[in-house]
């Protein structure tokens, strides 16, 4: 029996890991990329959606690129990085192309590290689409300690999410900070490619070595090097009886997977062979 290639969606923004990730999904060969969209993070998402068309483009690569709701007014990383003339981004709302496509691929996983506002908003839509998508691995997911601020902006979308059918993998914020890019990694990854230089100067110049986004990328390649709690999920949407964005746990909602603990050595000879 032949392996089937899962179809993969990315809702995301373009700090450096999350413009690495996009990056790695290119150079993949376990999934076939069928889109993206933006949404709210550290770069407004339409200059966040020029930034992933630009990246793309000059690989020769044209997929659909849209641009999300964005929650904030200032964003800190806003910057033109890549650019192109070649392709453009699309002129619909992410939550679009998010129907658009489970719609015609009829099993999507989807990997989601800019909030769930671009998912939630695209079920209430067309709520048929729910069964078009298999998984969705989410960035964030915590029970205490720090919270995401995606699920802080829009908690009301993660509980849409949360009480859904579909099979979800959280990665709380806590274990995703354990991981960063050292300069010896870089050192060790520079000079074979220059759209993966241009990424790893982002790293240098902002200071910031975090790679959540990569290690959510290995979670849904790996689900096996990791240990998860099985638990349903609520989310607190305001400050009455937890903190906002939090999540607790229920019996009323069907089980979901949030990682305790993950392999570090696995990840990191992922991330180094994912890039030679």
């Amino acid at each position: 029996m032949d392996y089937e290639k899962p179809f993969l969606y990315i809702d995301t923004n373009f700090a450096p890991d999350e413009a690495l990730m996009t990056y790695m999904a290119t150079k993949s060969y376990d999934f076939e990329l069928v889109a993206l969209s933006t949404g709210s993070g550290m770069m407004n998402t339409k200059l966040a959606a020029e930034n992933i068309v630009g990246l793309m483009a000059d690989d020769g690569l044209y997929l659909s690129v849209a641009a999300g709701e964005d929650f904030s007014p200032y964003h800190h990383l806003d910057k033109e990085i890549f650019t192109t003339r070649k392709d453009y981004i699309e002129n619909m709302p992410a939550y679009e192309n998010i129907i658009d496509k489970a719609s015609d691929c009829g099993k999507l996983d989807i990997i989601a590290t800019a909030g769930l506002t671009n998912i939630a908003k695209a079920i209430e839509e067309a709520p048929e689409i729910e069964d078009y998508i298999s998984h969705i691995f989410i960035l964030g997911g915590e029970c205490d300690g720090e919270v995401s601020e995606t699920f802080i902006e829009d908690p009301a979308s993660v509980d849409k999410i949360l009480n859904s059918s579909i099979d979800l993998f959280l990665l709380p914020i806590e274990i995703a900070n354990q991981f960063s890019l050292s300069d010896g990694m870089i050192e060790k990854l520079s000079g074979q490619d220059k759209n993966l230089d241009i990424i790893l100067d982002e790293f240098k110049k902002d200071n910031y070595r975090l790679l959540k986004a990569n290690l959510l990328m290995y979670l849904m390649l790996m689900p096996e090097a990791f240990i998860f709690e099985e638990s349903g999920f609520g989310i607190h949407v305001d400050d009455s009886e937890g903190e906002m964005g939090s999540l607790y746990r229920t019996d009323t909602r069907k089980k979901n997977y949030r990682v305790t603990r993950v392999n570090e050595d696995t990840f990191y000879d992922f991330l180094m062979g994912s890039l030679k």
